[in-house]
């Protein structure tokens, strides 16, 4: 005889085990329908999950019969949540007979909802996911000139968007320094301690190599990037795109490290006018206004900017630590809309400088046989640009471009004076034609720079015209989902100089969504100039009466690039969005402009081309951690920099950044950050000291201004803890090298008013 509990045990299996339901679905991108890979899936009632394969598939079996929300998780994409009835049914399941919940709550129903329904195609529930904040979020970047979103651009691109851009603004509203200072991977190295002059550098190449640029134009280069980081308000910036590696293909010579990009806000349908005033404790007034606004047709913007800045001995050597100057930019810009495709802009910038610094006696009250030390900058720049843009209906687009800059500075000291100004040009045409799986640009540019010296007074002279033609090609080819290959070619002609050819190839491929590598190099040239060396603050300091002409068979900087980085990013524990990204980095600059040593014991300045070759080396690790409202970030930098085999002059190996931030969104926000400089090389072989610089920030919302309160340098950090900076005879001085703050700790408070 059958036992009882048997035959209860017997009877309930079939139940037992048809009521294990499987759950098979396709996870894909709403917009482009393409598979999602890494994407979770959870039930929370059964505890049971699976992730996406590279198919966008993803199963989950052993589900019991009855009713579960069924959540969809992908980092970047709007998180659903679904109920399911099972045992599913496929007619239900297509005539939508299913219960579709938003994470949000009290969302309507409209038709954007309608676009997520889930339906069921060979036995798999299709789940579309939107793209999180898709329309406010998405970058697109311009640098590369494939108008490609970031995260398909084969090329390292780090993009700071407005969010970054509003912190940094309120911070320091009188130039870019701010901005570009606490990008990750950019050092700024201030090299006059008469005038505050800074250059930036990417992976640890001197300044000269990394091109500047605005809204696709280049900016300043030779005689006129003198001061020019000092000298460009950022309160119409968008956002800024910082390409690092190799990047001459894309631009023409002078691109070697990299380039930054400036893009500029557009009208909106809706005006926009804000202001900005600013105070720091050290004597520093910011005054700036910003507007912009269209009909349909029509558009504007205009920007007006003035600062001003007492002179201030620091260390109290007599000597101006920071500089007194007085600065004045007005920037308008008209925008012509023929229709939604087609548009042209023309806008005229225009900015005077002048500036005080040395003796601190003779600046406050003249120059005497005992104070007689100045160093007079005065300087105007004049910029105009033109763009016409026409887009068709596949996408492809017709641009135009054109800018034109002319620079006057003159620089006086007690025993000589130089006055010059620069001319340049840059015009390009380019077609960008894009399919399914190509993005192709072809183009053209020419580029004129003429320098001529307005005094001849003192000899030499520097004067030159050259132009350059070039020609280039760019491909972003999607070989596969995974695999996109950017191929690209140039070849410049310069009048004097000759031909250029600069090919690169990079890949970007995509391990799954949330994890990929990229990995190209390509070639670049840097046309030599006395006013773009890197050791060009010892010639301001006799404003050029003890420098000497380029030999006439001095050669081009010639350089190599090659970059690897990984970058991965993932959603832990549904609420901690962790980024790494891992790069790796090499340049080799053949025939580089240096100075000879020996001409300085006879105190003249000749530069002349190393046999030995520049190399830089190294590596960037960036680490970013967001959990709600709270962000950590931490950036180490290690730069190995020689030439002919010794180390290069103020470079250090050794850099980190962190930061840490906490935002209530709409209400206030605060952050602390640190910034180490390791050991640095200067001249003689001396090494310099460490150090750490740290600030702090708070920020108050109200609903039409907001008030920021900083701190930089909150442990007064300066050189001139360390030894002198100046150094006598004090009627005609020498300056120290500068590897370190002069101005030590800095307060502002600054005050936006949004209209």
């Amino acid at each position: 005889m059958i036992n009882t509990s048997l035959l209860i045990f017997l009877l309930t299996v079939p139940s037992i085990v048809f009521s294990q339901n499987i759950f098979k679905a396709r996870i894909v991108n709403e917009k482009t329908d393409k598979p999602l890979v890494g994407a979770t899936v959870y039930i929370p009632d059964l505890k049971l999950g699976a992730v996406s394969d590279l198919k966008g598939v993803v199963e989950i079996k052993n589900i019991p019969n009855g009713k579960y929300e069924i959540r969809f998780l992908m980092v970047g994409y709007e998180r659903l949540t679904h109920e399911f009835s099972f045992p599913l049914s496929a007619e239900n399941m297509e005539n939508g007979e299913h219960e579709e919940k938003e994470e949000n709550e009290g969302h309507e129903e409209n038709e954007e909802n309608e676009e997520h329904t889930i339906h069921v195609e060979n036995g798999i529930v299709e789940v579309p996911l939107e793209e999180e904040g898709v329309e406010s979020k998405e970058v697109i970047v311009s640098a590369t000139r494939t108008e490609t979103r970031i995260q398909d651009t084969p090329v390292r691109v780090q993009v700071l968007g407005p969010e970054e851009m509003a912190e940094h603004i309120d911070m320091n509203p009188g130039n870019v320094t701010d901005l570009l200072g606490e990008t990750p991977g950019i050092r700024l190295q201030q090299t006059s301690a008469a005038t505050g002059n800074m250059v930036f550098r990417i992976q640890g190449l001197p300044g000269r190599y990394t091109a500047l640029y605005k809204d696709g134009l280049p900016l300043y280069s030779g005689f006129s990037s003198g001061l020019s980081l000092l000298q460009i308000p950022p309160l119409d910036l968008q956002q800024v795109e910082v390409v690092k590696g190799p990047s001459s293909t894309l631009y023409g010579g002078g691109a070697i490290a990299g380039l930054v990009d400036l893009i500029t806000k557009v009208p909106g349908e809706k005006p926009d006018l804000s202001f900005l005033v600013n105070q720091t404790q050290k004597g520093g007034t910011n005054l700036s206004g910003y507007y912009y606004g269209r009909n349909k047709n029509v558009g504007m913007t205009f920007l007006a900017d003035y600062n001003l800045q007492k002179p201030v001995d620091v260390d109290h050597d007599g000597f101006t630590d920071i500089p007194k100057y007085s600065q004045l930019n007005i920037s308008p810009k008209l925008f012509y809309y023929f229709d939604d495709l087609t548009n042209l802009s023309a806008g005229v910038s225009y900015s005077t400088d002048n500036r005080e610094g040395g003796d601190l006696i003779a600046i406050e009250d003249g120059p005497s046989l005992a104070h007689g030390y100045i160093n007079q900058n005065k300087s105007t720049r004049v910029v105009t640009t033109l763009t016409f843009n026409k887009t068709f209906s596949g996408g492809d687009l017709l641009a135009f471009k054109n800018s034109t800059s002319s620079f006057t500075r003159d620089i006086q000291v007690p025993s000589a004076y130089f006055d010059g100004n620069q001319f340049s040009s840059y015009s390009e045409l380019s077609y960008l034609m894009k399919t399914k799986s190509n993005r192709l640009v072809l183009g053209g540019n020419l580029t004129t720079d003429r320098f001529k010296q307005l005094n001849n007074t003192a000899p030499p002279e520097f004067n030159y015209n050259y132009y350059t033609l070039g020609i280039f090609a760019l491909d972003d080819w999607d070989i596969t989902r995974q695999l996109i290959l950017e191929g690209g070619l140039r070849t410049d002609y310069q009048d004097k100089y000759k031909t250029f050819v600069l090919p690169q190839a990079f890949l970007l491929y995509k391990f799954t969504d949330n994890f990929y590598a990229r990995a190209g190099g390509g070639f670049g040239y840097k046309i030599p100039n006395v006013f773009t060396a890197e050791v060009a603050d010892e010639a301001e300091l006799t404003a050029y009466s003890n420098v000497c002409p380029l030999a006439n068979n001095a050669a081009a900087e010639k350089s190599t690039g090659l970059s690897l980085d990984f970058n991965y990013h993932s959603l832990l524990w549904d609420k901690l969005l962790v980024t790494i990204d891992q790069a790796f980095y090499y340049t080799k600059v053949t025939d580089p402009l240096t100075l000879n040593g020996d001409s300085l014991a006879s105190n003249v300045i000749l530069y002349y081309n190393s046999p030995s070759p520049l190399q830089a080396k190294g590596f960037d690790t960036n680490i970013q951690l967001n959990l709600e409202d709270v962000e950590l970030y931490f950036d180490y930098t290690y730069t190995d920099a020689t030439m002919g085999g010794s180390l290069l002059e103020l470079t250090p190996k050794n850099s980190l950044y962190i930061t840490l931030t906490y935002e209530k969104e709409d209400d206030w926000r605060a952050g602390i950050e640190a910034f180490y400089t390791g050991r640095q090389y200067l001249n003689g072989w001396i090494e310099s000291h460490n150090y750490w610089v740290s600030g702090v920030m708070v920020q108050k919302y109200f609903p039409h201004f907001s008030v920021v309160a900083n701190l930089e340098n909150m442990f007064d950090v300066r050189q001139s803890r360390f030894g002198s900076i100046v150094f006598p005879p004090y009627t005609n001085p020498t300056f120290a090298q500068i590897y370190a703050p002069l101005d030590g700790m800095v307060a502002n408070v600054a005050v936006k008013i949004n209209l």
